[in-house]
């Protein structure tokens, strides 16, 4: 069974979802936004940490994010495949001994990013090969003996460590989620502080769809936890 912990309502598995549900994977999703306790990281075959609003060191308004840290921790020690997808990411980087912060400038595109070497060879960050939408205003310094797979010009986008793989970048989000954040005023304001129109973003998306590629790289994935990842 696959946990998957949501920090907002608005921050939806997305593509993720699809992926979970072709492969029929049963899912536990556990709305901690919404109050429900952080449960053990025993007896699940993978956890997902999703996106939120919050950042990663806001454990005081939120005391829930230290328990998520531990529990986390605990399962890399153990093994258990975990991903974290941006605030997600950057919770897990903290959790095994990195740092998430603030970030110089809030980082708002549909681009590519750039794979290291490690990470046009890693089987699941290969795939992310195409366009992908990165929005966040935190970023990580990667945890001691983690391998950095990709960045941009300006911050780290996906790490290794063990068991954990983070990604800063939200493959997960295709125009529909987008358009959500777009809609609402701290995403509003996140655009307009770095001068991207939200029109033109959407359309961005729209023209050069960002599914396929997330399909590649969730099922990825989905397969290493299950133990038959295919090779790139």
């Amino acid at each position: 069974m696959l946990l998957v912990l949501q920090h907002n309502d608005t921050v939806p598995p997305g593509y993720l979802g699809d992926a979970i549900a072709r492969a029929g994977v049963e899912t536990t999703v556990v709305d901690l936004w919404a109050g429900d306790p952080v449960p053990s990281h025993e007896g699940w075959a993978g956890i997902v940490s999703l996106g939120g609003l919050m950042g990663a060191y806001d454990d005081e308004e939120y005391p829930w994010l230290t328990t998520e840290k531990a529990m986390l921790r605990a399962a890399v020690t153990a093994g258990v495949p975990v991903l974290g997808i941006c605030l997600g990411c950057q919770v897990l980087a903290d959790a095994l001994g990195g740092r998430a912060y603030k970030a110089a400038d809030t980082e708002i595109a549909f681009a590519p990013v750039d794979l290291t070497a490690a990470g046009a060879a890693d089987p699941v960050v290969g795939r992310m090969t195409g366009s992908v939408l990165t929005w966040h205003q935190d970023t990580w310094d990667p945890p001691p003996g983690a391998e950095v797979l990709a960045t941009s010009d300006r911050y780290p986008q996906a790490f290794r460590l063990g068991s954990a793989l983070g990604l800063q970048p939200h493959p997960e989000a295709g125009e529909e989620i987008a358009t959500g954040w777009a809609s609402q005023p701290k995403g509003a304001a996140m655009l307009d502080r770095v001068g991207v129109v939200a029109d033109e973003l959407l359309t961005a998306i729209r023209n050069d769809d960002p599914e396929p590629m997330a399909a590649r790289l969730f099922d990825a994935w989905l397969a290493e936890v299950a133990g038959t990842t295919p090779p790139l």
